[in-house]
C-alpha cells in the first residue's frame, strides 16, 4: 500500500516538473512592444467571414479582445485554463455541439486566449466549429 502511494506521489511530482519545464521553455512568449496583427472571424451558419486588422501594445490575445470588444463583440466564460471563447460578433456557440477553434498563422492554438501571446504580424482565426 505505501509503495503504491509512493509510487502515485512519484507521479505527480514528474508530471507537475513536466508542465513547469513546458510553461517555462517551451510555451510562447509574448512580445514586448506595439503590434500590427489580423483578426479573422469565421461562422459558416450565419455566413460570415470578416477579418480586421488592429494595432496594439497588449501581451494577449485576451487583453486584444477585451480592448476590441466593441469591433469583436466576443462573448466569455472563465474556465479552468482561462477565458473560454463562446462567442463572437453576436454569435454565440452551441456548447453542446460547437467550439470556437483558435489558430494562428493556419495552425491550432496550443494555449487559450489568456496564455496566447499576441506576436507582431500573426493572423489569429476564430472559426465556429462543429464538436
Amino acid at each position: 500500500m505505501k509503495r503504491k502511494i509512493g509510487l502515485a506521489l512519484l507521479v505527480l511530482a514528474a508530471a507537475a516538473l513536466l508542465l513547469t519545464g513546458y510553461f517555462h521553455f517551451l510555451a510562447p512568449k509574448p512580445q514586448a512592444g506595439t503590434k500590427s496583427v489580423t483578426v479573422q472571424v469565421v461562422i459558416p451558419k450565419s455566413k460570415i467571414n470578416q477579418t480586421f486588422h488592429f494595432t496594439s501594445s497588449r501581451s494577449t490575445v485576451a487583453d486584444l479582445l477585451k480592448d476590441e470588444q466593441d469591433a469583436l463583440k466576443p462573448a466569455t466564460e472563465n474556465g479552468p485554463y482561462g477565458l473560454y471563447i463562446t462567442g463572437m460578433l453576436g454569435v454565440q456557440a452551441d456548447s453542446s455541439k460547437e467550439y470556437f477553434n483558435i489558430k494562428v498563422d493556419g495552425k491550432d492554438a496550443t494555449v487559450g486566449v489568456s496564455e496566447l501571446p499576441l506576436e507582431n504580424g500573426k493572423t489569429y482565426r476564430f472559426t465556429l466549429t462543429s464538436l
